[in-house]
């Protein structure tokens, strides 16, 4: 990689006139070692698929939701549809996490200590990853509200043909609304919302006026329209 190697230089340059800074981004270059299987700007169309759990971590009862979704797509196809199958608005950052290895965006990988592993998102193909069923692994999606995810692969399916679009199965509760504060601040609103005394507090009242307004009046929190969630998925091509 011709850009590594001129970092290099300009590292060992300064290294050489005395300056404390480095040239290089903390993290920027470790990147996980490349596979055979790396996809190739044209992926091949696998007619591998996977049925996958997504349950948002640290909510009770659970908020989820299972898809069926391609092998060839990547993990920032993935993305989108875990953002339309959950009823997210594309707001904000993600990642996907196997351990110490991160699946993401390249530019947002510099605030990561030193000696982390990358992955790019729309490089990595599912069938580079998913390997077996009862896998898991996080996705995070907001680093401010910090929404956690724990995806499972359900089951592992070879199908006539490939799939073209993205399904959503089956699912439970409604999705938070953006920017409310993360799990916590989202169970406050719930309970605030079943508190009428609540109410009197104009704080509460505020921030109870601005979530009907992100979701609706009739909003409500134990509701899942799974035809809603499909017709958001259409959306995205394989």
């Amino acid at each position: 990689m011709e850009e590594k190697k001129l970092i290099d230089l300009i590292d060992e340059l300064m290294t050489k006139l005395g300056s404390t800074e480095p040239a290089r981004p903390r993290g920027r270059w470790v990147e996980a070692t490349k596979s055979k299987s790396s996809p190739s700007k044209k992926p091949r169309r696998s007619k591998t698929a996977y049925q996958l759990k997504i349950s948002l971590n640290g909510i009770r009862p659970p908020i989820w939701r299972r898809v069926l979704v391609p092998g060839h797509a990547t993990f920032d196809q993935l993305h989108l549809a875990i953002q339309e199958a959950m009823g997210w608005e594309q707001a904000h950052l993600y990642e996907f996490e196997f351990g110490d290895i991160v699946i993401g965006i390249p530019d947002d990988w510099d605030f990561y200590e030193f000696g982390k592993m990358f992955e790019d998102a729309r490089r990595t193909t599912l069938e580079q990853w998913l390997k077996k069923e009862k896998q898991k692994f996080q996705y995070t999606y907001d680093f401010g509200d910090y929404w956690r995810h724990t995806i499972t692969v359900e089951k592992i399916e070879t199908l006539p043909k490939p799939l073209e679009r993205a399904t959503c199965l089956k699912g439970k509760r409604a999705c938070p609304p953006e920017d409310c504060g993360g799990v916590y601040g989202y169970l406050e609103l719930l309970e605030s919302a079943a508190n009428k005394d609540s109410l009197a507090d104009p704080e509460l009242r505020e921030r109870l006026d601005w979530m009907y307004e992100m979701k609706g009046d009739d909003f409500d929190p134990d509701a899942f329209d799974v035809e809603e969630a499909n017709k958001r998925l259409a959306y995205i091509q394989f």
